[in-house]
């Protein structure tokens, strides 16, 4: 009779080709199913809380992208090194599941931070327009927007204009918050409804054609974001777009003052 240090084990090893093929399948089998979490995260991000040109202007896809590629890689990695046969599947199904709740975590707190640097408003100001996240409006001053004006959008941009300072005290402090670098668009309490703001656009832009003659460099740019608008360059206008990150970027008006289109060159 065999002593128990004879008796071979019937277990796969840990490196044997079994428990390779056996964790290799899981693990496709999950990659798969991050990926596709990954497009559908992706489109809900770029399609719908950045849509263009506010994704360039803010910097978010490299961000977000390397977010996603992290939780896509890790969470097959780790069913690649934990799946075997020789578990139950009892022991299977407390692995599986506790690194899709990893993944799911990641992957909530990069969509909570996508979100709360999402792009809220765009506003006139003075001889600009900005684009302004949610984290930069004073929120707990909400309540000092014009009506209809005193909630930020969960997604889209909503637009606004910039009043005139009330008086010198108001146009130092405005100053200082400036130099500060906190914009007026920032502050709901300085917040007018679009349309208040149209008559200072139109006499704010100018024509595109001024812009293309000033930077030559620039302008096969200015002439493709024209023909994307589907209207010539001669019945363009434009105004400088500006955020937090950049402040080289134009964007295009017809002669309502619609934005029409967009192009990353200097408007100043």
């Amino acid at each position: 009779m065999p002593s128990l240090s004879e008796t071979p084990s019937t277990a796969p090893s840990t490196g044997s080709p079994s428990r390779v093929r056996f964790a290799a399948c899981y693990a496709a089998r999950h990659l798969g199913l991050s990926m596709l979490v990954a497009l559908l995260s992706a489109a809900l991000v770029f399609g719908l809380l950045y849509p263009a040109p506010y994704r360039a202007m803010l910097g978010v896809e490299s961000i977000f992208l390397l977010v996603l590629a992290v939780d896509v890689v890790c969470g097959p990695l780790l069913t690649l090194v934990l799946a075997s046969p020789s578990k139950s599947q009892r022991e299977r199904w407390l692995d599986f599941s506790l690194i899709g709740l990893i993944q799911l975590l990641a992957l909530a707190y990069g969509l909570h931070s996508v979100w709360v640097g999402r792009p809220a408003v765009l506003g006139f100001e003075v001889e600009r327009l900005a684009v302004v996240t949610a984290n930069e409006i004073e929120a707990d001053r909400l309540a000092e927007a014009p009506a209809g004006l005193r909630r930020l959008p969960w997604w889209g941009v909503q637009r606004v204009g910039t009043r005139q300072p009330k008086d010198s005290a108001d146009m130092l402090r405005s100053v200082e918050l400036g130099l500060s670098g906190v914009s007026l668009v920032m502050q709901p309490g300085w917040w007018l409804p679009w349309q208040d703001a149209l008559p200072a656009m139109q006499a704010r832009a100018k024509p595109l054609a001024e812009l293309m003659a000033r930077r030559p460099e620039a302008a096969d740019a200015l002439r493709r974001a024209a023909r994307d608008s589907g209207l010539p360059p001669e019945q363009l206008r434009y105004l400088p777009l500006t955020s937090h990150k950049t402040l080289d970027w134009v964007a295009l008006l017809d002669a309502q003052m619609n934005l029409v289109g967009w192009a990353p060159v200097d408007g100043f």
